[in-house]
């Protein structure tokens, strides 16, 4: 199997910090194969954008349109939920909808494009604070925890974008004494 441009950039941008769950991995690998040919078209057509630039699009476009439809089944998903919890009780706690594992790697790869790219972080926390809040009842976790987890992957995009940065720098500091060295020779 070849590894897609849009699983690369993820993987760029620092996916590999993420820690995620199980169920977020096979929502990963159900993201990528329903958006890599997508991605990789705009990336063609495109080519004088960075694809970072790209990926904050289509993450922005898929994370509001899976959040739109999120909401629109949230009452059948609530209802599940509560069916769940008179029937099994706490096992309920093992059954969690599909999408509301799709909603929280869906935010959390928007999260992480989000803070290597250096989007602002209040648009960031507001963002985690709204999934946060539609999450809480389907994952049955504080929406405090949630909103927390959430930005894990904020800082963890940052972070990557700050390595890089610094990287980059130490690269072009010792490239410019080899240049300067190498022009200042004596004859």
């Amino acid at each position: 199997m070849t590894v897609s441009a849009l699983h690369q950039t993820f993987t760029s941008i620092g996916l590999n910090q993420l820690s995620l769950s199980q169920a977020e991995q096979k929502e990963l690998t159900a993201f990528i194969n329903q958006h890599h040919q997508f991605f990789d078209n705009v990336c063609q057509q495109k080519a004088d954008k960075k694809p970072t630039d790209l990926l904050l699009g289509l993450m922005t476009k898929t994370q509001q349109e899976t959040v739109q439809h999120f909401v629109h089944n949230q009452q059948a998903i609530e209802s599940m939920q509560q069916v769940l919890i008179d029937t099994l009780g706490d096992q309920q706690k093992k059954f969690v909808a599909t999408d509301s594992h799709r909603l929280a790697i869906e935010t959390r790869l928007w999260l992480l494009i989000q803070g290597y790219c250096g989007i602002d972080f209040s648009y960031a926390n507001e963002q985690a604070e709204q999934s946060a809040a539609l999450l809480t009842t389907s994952l049955a976790l504080p929406e405090h925890a949630i909103r927390s987890d959430l930005l894990v992957a904020y800082y963890a995009g940052k972070n990557q974008k700050e390595t890089k940065s610094a990287s980059q720098a130490k690269g072009s500091i010792i490239q410019r004494i080899k240049s300067f060295i190498s022009t200042n020779k004596p004859n």
